[in-house]
């Protein structure tokens, strides 16, 4: 018999007990006149069943809101073998680095800074084979070159790739590539954080931008190698680490897929991606833009922006924050003619510019 039952039985005949008892004083007292009278079986035992029928609570449920934590164990022995074939090291006079195949034609994505220095450029295929690799085209302000080989006789592995929508902070992800010019090194880590601006190379005035933070170890031979994730799909490419000793220190970052397949297709055409620069810095304090300064030479000084004046829209597209301003000038070629239109006092003006590339070093400021 439990210790609950043994319990409960025990203050049922404690109850019972004392009914009898309380009965026996009333027998013997005759009470106050007129008072009435209680037998053994009017004396409940209610309260001690109740106690003996308590139960312990339910465990709470957790509200449908709440997602139950979920681990999925990566195999990064599968992964390693889906990606590696795609994999090329990078040589130059200079140094070594990391690439990848984009096209069955034979053309190789590294990072610019890999090759942008060097004569002659060789890359090592997974089947041991070293090709002299043509320069085709660069995209300065996101850091990228492409290459190209005689792909005959090769075989040659295009990887697939991921939607950078899906890739979210606390994502596996490994690094392939040839630090210290180790090749086929696999590290991994997770997706530190996303969207992150980044300096660009000495050579470039240009931003990174919406750059992949990431923890998986990247040291210099990591660039232009693959960023991928726990189902082998292309995430990034290492470009950066943020180290005073030029070594892993945990802060690594890498050019998203979603850059990479936004310039690739006029790479691939053997022309450069320019990107507008419109020449001016500002001042978001209200929520909106404000012009704070002008550079010399650029579109802007052209247009005759002034300092103090509010961006609204270029080519009748709203550019009144920051975002926005990024995605209309996204949209505008270098050479194509633009109108600027700003707010000026209690005047809206229209000034005409023609569009220029970002330059390949910093302007004077002080033109507004």
């Amino acid at each position: 018999m439990s210790r609950r039952n043994t319990f409960c039985i025990s203050i049922l005949c404690a109850a019972v007990a004392a009914a009898i008892t309380a009965a026996a004083f009333h027998a013997l007292d005759e009470g106050p006149p007129g008072g009435p009278t209680h037998s053994a079986a009017e004396i409940s035992s209610e309260p001690a069943l109740n106690f003996c029928e308590l139960r312990s609570p339910q465990a709470p449920v957790f509200p449908p809101t709440f997602a139950e934590p979920t681990t999925t164990t990566v195999d990064w022995s599968a992964i390693y073998a889906r990606a590696v074939p795609s994999l090329v090291s990078v040589t130059t006079e200079v140094g070594t680095g990391s690439g990848f195949f984009v096209s069955e034609n034979g053309h190789v994505i590294t990072n610019l800074h890999v090759v942008a220095d060097g004569v002659s450029i060789r890359i090592r295929t997974q089947e041991g084979r070293v090709l002299e690799a043509e320069l085709v085209a660069r995209d300065v302000g996101n850091d990228l070159a492409l290459l190209k080989v005689n792909p005959a006789g090769l075989a040659i592995t295009v990887p697939l790739f991921a939607n950078i929508n899906e890739v979210r902070v606390g994502d596996p992800v490994g690094a392939l590539g040839a630090p210290f010019a180790l090749p086929n090194t696999l590290t991994v880590g997770i997706v530190s954080a996303l969207d992150r601006d980044r300096g660009n190379r000495p050579q470039a005035w240009e931003p990174l931008r919406a750059m992949i933070q990431t923890d998986a170890a990247l040291n210099p031979g990591n660039s232009g190698g693959m960023l991928v994730d726990g189902r082998g799909r292309v995430v990034g490419i290492p470009t950066q680490i943020e180290s005073s000793v030029r070594s892993s220190s945990g802060i690594g970052f890498a050019v998203s897929v979603e850059t990479l397949l936004r310039s690739l297709p006029t790479m691939l055409e053997g022309r450069d991606v320019e990107r507008t620069f419109l020449g001016i810095s500002i001042d978001q304090s209200t929520g909106r833009i404000r012009i704070d300064d002008v550079y010399c030479n650029s579109a802007a000084d052209q247009a005759d922006v002034r300092t103090g004046d509010q961006l609204i829209a270029i080519n009748d597209q709203s550019a009144d924050t920051a975002d926005e301003l990024v995605d209309v000038l996204a949209s505008i070629t270098p050479g194509e003619e633009i109108t600027i239109t700003v707010q000026r006092s209690w005047r809206r003006l229209e000034l005409e510019a023609t569009a220029k590339a970002w330059p390949t070093s910093p302007l004077s400021a002080g033109c507004g």
